[in-house]
């Protein structure tokens, strides 16, 4: 995790903190996974952080960022998942693969359009990384 940044020039928009998954979450990959403290700390800055997509279940499925390929947070346990809410998709379909992730980190449980969440990122800009393959598990729309 990036903590110090470059001085910002006047009228130029601050670059977004790059993130990974272990700076939000303590304990990947087991059942005792857990939001970091940063996660908290973090919330309110516009933030970029790379993973996979999943979309959840349902007639209007909600956008989410996993850390593994083909991960369901709706059918897996200790899923690290990230809601995605005003997700803006420059995506084709098939284009599910890794992607990088632009937007503004918030931490605190909150219901938006039926979709509780604990961690978001709002008005997110989802861009696929380049030359990753789909990750889209069979059976998952």
């Amino acid at each position: 995790m990036r903590h110090e940044s470059a001085p910002i020039a006047e009228g130029s928009a601050a670059a977004p903190l790059a993130l990974r998954f272990a700076d939000l979450f303590d304990h990947l990959g087991t059942m005792d996974l857990r939001y970091s403290a940063a996660a908290r700390t973090l919330s309110g800055s516009e933030v970029v952080i790379e993973g996979y997509l999943s979309r959840s279940h349902g007639l209007d499925p909600a956008l989410s960022l996993v850390d593994q390929p083909g991960v369901c947070p709706d059918c897996s346990p200790g899923v690290a998942t990230i809601a995605l809410t005003g997700a803006r998709m420059p995506l084709q379909e098939g284009q599910d693969g890794a992607v990088r992730v632009t937007g503004r980190l918030d931490y605190g449980f909150r219901i938006d359009a039926g979709v509780a969440s604990f961690l978001r990122i709002e008005a997110a800009l989802v861009e696929p990384l380049a030359g990753e393959p789909s990750s889209r598990p069979s059976g998952h729309p």
